[in-house]
């Protein structure tokens, strides 16, 4: 059973960043809130439901500026988008592993976002592609790159008058690609146990940009920056992929739980890094994704 609580179904932006600040608890898609409200793990007196606001639920790509992705927009709609599989794999990827159908239909990429857990299926390769949030309040909006909006886990740079309005996402160098590789437990359903994404541009065999992004291997979503600038310049056949598994993995700060240890996972990230690059070259080589 739910609790009893107020419900507010504002269709202006600005009416629900004032409800925020008023305290009521946001709810997008509903697929993490309602959870906690059943469990009771969380009880807010008051909801602001925030799926009318028309113009978060859009999702355009320019071929100058890229993706705009609207807060709302749910993983599946990315999932289908076949523009999204042609530029941003990674991205398809990760919003594709995203709980079941029937979770992504309902799910959005902003609330996948601002839950900020460190095993967020969408957020590495949206940090892989230099994606940019715009953070809207009763006072104005500001930007702020997807690397700094975590500030620890399930913690945002967000006030309490905030909402994540929309994701910009700049458009793919041309001979570039990328990879997301998931491990879980068991295929269905799961969070991811560890999670890598990559994306890298070439020019012949010459790395022109790399970047590479962990989930679950620290307290928040993370980039492997060290790795990425003793890489990016350097020719790709002149490196083992043992060593940027070992270098990448040594940037990690796993813990231990019940689902791993931390020994396990840095062993299992220095093979996952080397998966996720020997897939986003290839593509790279192959001209596609």
């Amino acid at each position: 059973m739910l609790p009893q609580f107020e419900l507010y179904r504002p269709t202006n932006l600005l009416e629900a960043c004032r409800l925020k600040a008023q305290g009521a608890v946001v709810v997008a898609g509903g697929t993490d809130v309602y959870v906690a409200m059943h469990g009771g793990k969380l009880r807010p007196q008051a909801l602001v439901d925030i799926k009318g606001i028309a113009d978060m639920q859009e999702a355009t790509y320019d071929q100058n500026s890229g993706l705009t992705i609207g807060a709302l927009t749910t993983h599946r709609t990315i999932e289908e988008w076949e523009l999204v599989k042609q530029k941003y794999y990674a991205l398809f990827e990760g919003c594709s592993q995203v709980g079941s159908v029937q979770i992504r239909q309902r799910g959005t990429i902003g609330g996948n976002i601002c839950n900020g857990a460190p095993s967020a299926d969408s957020v590495g390769p949206l940090l892989v592609f230099g994606a940019e949030c715009l953070v809207v309040g009763e006072k104005g909006q500001r930007k702020v790159p997807l690397a700094g909006f975590f500030t620890g886990p399930k913690k945002t740079i967000l006030a309490d008058d905030e909402l994540l309005y929309k994701i910009l996402v700049p458009p793919p160098a041309p001979n570039s690609a990328s990879a997301y590789i998931k491990y879980t437990r068991r295929r269905a359903m799961d969070l991811a146990l560890l999670g890598v994404s990559i994306y890298l541009a070439l020019d012949k065999s010459r790395i022109e940009e790399l970047r590479i992004a962990f989930a679950t291997a620290a307290p928040t979503p993370m980039r492997a920056y060290q790795t990425e600038a003793k890489l990016r310049g350097k020719d790709y056949r002149s490196i083992s992929l043992a060593d940027i598994g070992k270098m990448a993995a040594a940037e990690a700060n796993p813990r231990s739980s019940w689902r791993a240890s931390r020994e396990f996972r840095l062993r299992l990230l220095e093979q996952l890094v080397q998966q996720a690059f020997t897939t986003a070259l290839q593509r790279a080589e192959g001209g596609d994704l």
